[in-house]
């Protein structure tokens, strides 16, 4: 197993946010996490990504322990997280996005300093791969048209677009996505539909939360659903959906 999440409890003072939360991820899934609004999702992808700490349970990678792992640090082991509203700079291009974000890359997979390729230049030949890195990561994300655009120019679809793009440079085996389907219109949610089944083709794994469950219904493998902070069904995408549980959960005791 890839992902192993055993008992996950997350509190803020008196409020528990996410309660005994147990799932898996075998490599090569989609697994798609719904729920309500305040069910628990974001934080669940927030604690397996290092940017909060778990109160109790354990989330293994591979069978280590990564629960008290900075987010850096559990990027570099290969579990990437973008965010629902990337933060980007207005007047930088899409590519030059791309290149700040070639940074992790280099550290993760060379040993790098960063602060040396920032400061120092970059080593013979590597500029050149990463390059070339970049221009495949772009087609793979549908950009390469709108490499030279300023962020400020992207529509908000494309803006979600070049985040998962900026993700993708640090070749996780996992990429984790935040409401990535939030805010978008039809067409676009079509082209991000097609883009992560080409993510998966290339052997990425996905976990994807969001509260569009027509999406995830058409793209995920197996789905988990939460209420409350716990989690009330899981696998099956299609089962999960019918459960009378999550039902209730989305429409009322009384469509159940």
């Amino acid at each position: 197993m890839l992902l192993d999440v055993k008992s996950l409890t997350k509190r803020f003072g008196g409020l528990t946010a996410v309660s005994n939360v147990a799932f898996g991820i075998e490599r090569g899934e989609i697994i798609g996490i719904f729920g309500p609004n305040g069910s628990g999702k974001t934080t669940t992808l927030s604690l397996i990504a290092g940017i909060l700490k778990p109160t109790s349970g354990v989330i293994l990678w591979k069978g280590n322990d990564i629960s008290t792992l900075s987010p850096f640090e559990v990027a570099q082991q290969g579990l990437v997280k973008t965010f629902q509203n990337p933060q980007l700079f207005p007047e930088l291009t899409v590519v030059e996005h791309m290149r700040i974000a070639c940074h992790l890359h280099i550290k993760r997979e060379l040993g790098i300093n960063r602060l040396r390729t920032l400061i120092g230049g970059m080593p013979v030949g590597l500029d050149r791969l990463l390059e070339q890195k970049i221009d495949q990561v772009l087609a793979l994300c549908r950009l390469s048209s709108q490499r030279n655009e300023q962020a400020a120019a992207l529509s908000y679809g494309g803006e979600k677009m070049l985040g998962v793009a900026m993700g993708m440079l640090c070749e996780p085996e996992l990429l984790l996505l935040d409401e990535p389907a939030s805010g978008l219109g039809h067409d676009e949610i079509a082209n991000l539909d097609a883009v992560l089944r080409d993510l998966k083709s290339h052997g990425v794994t996905l976990c994807i939360i969001d509260h569009k469950v027509g999406f995830l219904g058409r793209l995920a493998d197996r789905s988990i659903a939460l209420h409350h902070g716990a989690v009330i069904a899981s696998g099956k995408t299609s089962d999960v959906l019918a459960d009378e549980s999550v039902v209730a959960a989305y429409l009322g005791k009384k469509h159940a």
